[in-house]
């Protein structure tokens, strides 16, 4: 399968003005299916957590809901993986890397940029640590928010993914 290209290329510098980066070709699957059959494959059950690391992670999107990512190039791999797994079971295994642009940000005052669009507590105390992810508005864009060591991902679809950098830029450059 051949690699989505980046959907923020022409945002590199503004992105690295928001010390953030363009996470293109990530590998991104949609998995339905019950319960039993996810914890089976190793899913998070708790809602809004992240189980696995970099190389693959399971985001959990809702009760019957889960984002597998991985690694650029690994959607084909990881489908047919998760297809035969779940083989005879209810379940639908979709490919939505396409779908969502993904930004990768690791500035100190991100969750201070973030909470200026987004009603979601993203104080570390309050419990917003690694191994958690969301799904929210930030400026009226859905996201899907994913914290990382240092760092957080924000999924957003293509056609939002100018309007976020531009609204992280203006409240960068309000607080600096």
């Amino acid at each position: 399968m051949a690699e989505i290209p980046s959907l923020l290329a022409h945002r590199a510098d503004d992105l690295t003005r928001l010390h953030a980066a363009d996470v293109p070709s990530l590998a991104q699957i949609d998995v339905r299916c019950g319960p039993h059959d996810a914890a089976r494959l190793g899913f998070p059950l708790r809602p809004n957590t992240v189980s696995g690391d970099m190389t693959r992670g399971v985001l959990w999107l809702g009760p019957d809901e889960w984002l597998v990512v991985g690694l650029p190039g690994s959607a084909a791999p990881i489908l047919r993986a998760l297809e035969a797994t779940l083989d005879g079971t209810h379940h639908s295994v979709v490919d939505v890397s396409a779908s969502r642009a993904v930004i990768q940000m690791t500035a100190i005052e991100r969750h201070r940029l973030l909470a200026s669009g987004c009603s979601l507590d993203l104080d570390l105390r309050g419990g917003w640590l690694p191994g958690v992810c969301a799904q929210t508005l930030f400026a009226r864009a859905p996201v899907l928010l994913q914290e990382l060591v240092n760092a957080t991902r924000i999924f957003v679809r293509p056609s939002f993914a100018d309007h976020v950098v531009d609204r992280l830029l203006a409240v960068a450059e309000v607080r600096s």
